[in-house]
């Protein structure tokens, strides 16, 4: 276990959005937006996730030797309890769940809670993190096979977006996550990948970000994302598209997908109720 403090300030937090900002997904999105995706005061769902990342690759770095290792993401989960303020110190607490044999590697489970100055629960992230040597194991667990899909209640929603190294680079600054797999094309193809690939992470905070103009940050309960496939950033840049869709049984499905249609990750997500101008939930 290792504990850990952090404090995100409005600068953190407008630093983040910026670079997701320069993804362009704004002006390139379908149907309506919202005015304002979060309040000023409170830091984006990515940040958080990347912030429990960072805590659990550092528990890892301590615990295992890895050397010679590819790491890559499985899953990533994370669960907001209560709406963090911008500033607030904020105490995290690493964990590791399990870790099971994957081919070659290893898949590891590591949890991250957060807690504010009070002790009360903010966040939960779960991680499901693989380790394998270059060009063997899968990058994720196989998928369990799918049941019969619930039929959708309504249209997609879309939002696409612009990736390139520049925004990779950026993401990597305002994460901490400098792998080099996502900044150096010689890293990556070392690594058994075609080219330089956009950090797991990067997708989950978009998908975050497509959700905040879609339909409020402070109405998002719960996101989780499943990495298929890594997504290749070349010299001329990639194209993310998120989708979500309201299934009939209440689900709020999501889907990432790249410019050919291949899914990069799917997932879903948990919403609270819209609230009242009093600010109390509906019934």
């Amino acid at each position: 276990m290792l504990e850990s403090g952090t404090q995100i300030t409005e600068a953190d937090s407008e630093r983040f959005d910026a670079v997701l900002a320069s993804a362009g997904g704004s002006a390139l999105h379908t149907g309506p937006v919202r005015a304002a995706a979060r309040r000023c005061d409170e830091p984006p769902v990515g940040l958080l996730a990347a912030l429990a990342l960072q805590a659990g690759e550092l528990l890892l770095a301590r615990a295992v030797r890895r050397r010679g290792l590819v790491a890559l993401h499985g899953v990533q989960k994370l669960r907001m309890l209560r709406r963090p303020r911008s500033g607030a110190a904020l105490r995290s607490t690493a964990a590791v769940r399990s870790v099971k044999p994957l081919g070659a590697g290893t898949a590891t489970e590591v949890v991250v809670s957060f807690a504010d100055e009070s002790g009360d629960a903010v966040a939960e992230s779960t991680s499901l993190l693989v380790h394998s040597p270059p060009l063997s194991a899968p990058a994720a667990p196989p998928a369990p096979a799918p049941g019969r899909a619930a039929a959708d209640v309504d249209p997609a929603r879309v939002s696409t977006y612009r990736i390139t190294r520049e925004l990779v680079a950026g993401y990597a600054a305002v994460s901490g996550d400098h792998n080099p797999i996502h900044l150096s094309e010689e890293a990556a193809r070392g690594a058994g990948f075609d080219d330089v690939i956009a950090h797991g992470m990067l997708t989950f905070a978009l998908a975050g970000r497509h959700l905040a103009e879609r339909v409020g940050a402070d109405r998002i309960d719960e996101l989780q994302l499943r990495f298929s496939r890594p997504l290749h950033v070349p010299a001329g840049g990639a194209r993310l598209t998120v989708t979500d869709r309201t299934a009939a049984n209440g689900a709020l499905v999501l889907a990432a997908t790249d410019a050919a249609g291949t899914p990069i990750a799917t997932g879903r997500a948990a919403l609270h109720p819209p609230r009242t101008d009093r600010g109390t939930h509906r019934a």
